[in-house]
């Protein structure tokens, strides 16, 4: 019995640690295998960037300059607000930027859904379409690697993942640490999503059928996503064209902000639930049983921290400058993400920009 434990334990060890070797194997791959757009480029369709506002972002003139300052001639960015008593117009009529008020009204639809409807239904001249949140810094190629993949007619959306840049306390580097997973998952293609704030879609996309029902959702990213598999089109990543986001969050911020990341991955798509469960717990049992085992029968089975280490070596290479705290962030994340998980599941509201929208 103990012969059988001892072999399956290594199996689990080797497993766990190949697993982790391709993911590292992976994140060198997409840093030195991306869309080189400044050689032998030749798409140059007209692009509409649509930037939902709310409100006044923190150095929302920075981004709006980052989105305006791009390597790209044919585009054209419109900016879509509810009202104009909003604090966005203050910075958006200080840069000239052209914006629409949102016309579009559906109770289930949230305000950002609502505004990137209202410009695709006015604004109808374009063959790609780009989606930018207000609080994002973008770097100049963002345009060109975000929409050069779409000359692959098998392509049905262009995505990336964004840098959380922690400027507050612990809080804020939990937050760029727990982004790292989303960028992990856009380096698998079965896992892959679009996420909203950086995304690119040809307009033929949003045929009436699915304008319409993109017009009713939570979430423009699940949503988008969902219209790509049903279509049976790809989803391309990146990593290029990744933005930076600099965050604040305390822990109360934070949390409600990662319980609505959950609440609307699990809306769209069960299996986010049953498999974070499955995932997350089986980490935290898996450390705890090293642990045991190591302490309690042998000293030999600390090789089964192998994989975690790797992980963290993987996690540090992603900005150097944080790595001391990826340590005890590490080792607190498996247990946030079941919290979320959890809480996500049970949501029946979610909160964004001052609104709660129903999801249940």
């Amino acid at each position: 019995m103990i012969h059988f434990i001892f072999i399956s334990l290594m199996i689990l060890i080797f497993f766990l640690t190949s697993l982790i070797i391709l993911r590292i194997i992976l994140s060198v791959y997409w840093k030195i295998h991306f869309f080189n757009s400044n050689e032998n480029y030749k798409y140059f369709p007209r692009v509409l960037v649509v930037v939902p506002c709310r409100g006044k972002d923190h150095e929302m003139e920075v981004n709006f300059n980052s989105l305006s300052r791009q390597d790209y001639s044919n585009f054209k960015i419109v900016a879509v607000v509810d009202s104009e008593e909003d604090e966005a117009l203050e910075v958006i009529n200080k840069l000239g930027i052209d914006y629409l008020l949102t016309d579009h009204y559906s109770k289930a639809a949230s305000g950002k859904v609502r505004a990137i409807t209202t410009a695709m239904r006015k604004l109808k001249d374009f063959e790609i379409i780009v989606l930018a949140d207000s609080d994002t810094i973008v770097p100049e190629h963002w345009l060109k690697e975000l929409i050069f993949p779409l000359h692959r007619k098998e392509i049905g959306a262009v995505s990336t993942y964004p840098r959380f840049i922690p400027m507050g306390g612990f809080w804020s580097k939990v937050k760029e640490i727990w982004g790292y997973m989303g960028i992990n998952m856009m380096e698998f293609r079965p896992s892959r999503f679009v996420w909203g704030g950086s995304v690119a879609f040809r307009s033929e996309l949003m045929d009436e059928d699915s304008l319409n029902y993109f017009s009713t959702a939570v979430s423009d990213d699940a949503a988008i996503t969902k219209i790509c598999r049903d279509k049976k089109v790809g989803i391309a990543y990146s990593p290029a064209a990744s933005p930076k986001i600099v965050v604040k969050d305390d822990k109360k911020t934070f949390l409600k902000w990662a319980e609505r990341q959950m609440a609307v991955s699990i809306i769209f798509d069960k299996r986010a639930l049953i498999g974070g469960v499955f995932v997350y717990v089986g980490i935290i049992f898996y450390l705890v049983l090293i642990t045991f085992i190591t302490v309690m029968i042998n000293p030999f089975f600390v090789i089964g921290y192998v994989p975690y280490i790797l992980n963290l070596i993987n996690s540090g290479m992603r900005d150097p400058k944080n790595s001391a705290w990826l340590i005890p962030i590490s080792i607190m994340l498996p247990f946030i993400y079941l919290y979320n998980i959890i809480k996500g599941a049970k949501s029946t509201h979610i909160d964004w920009r001052g609104t709660s929208y129903r999801i249940k």
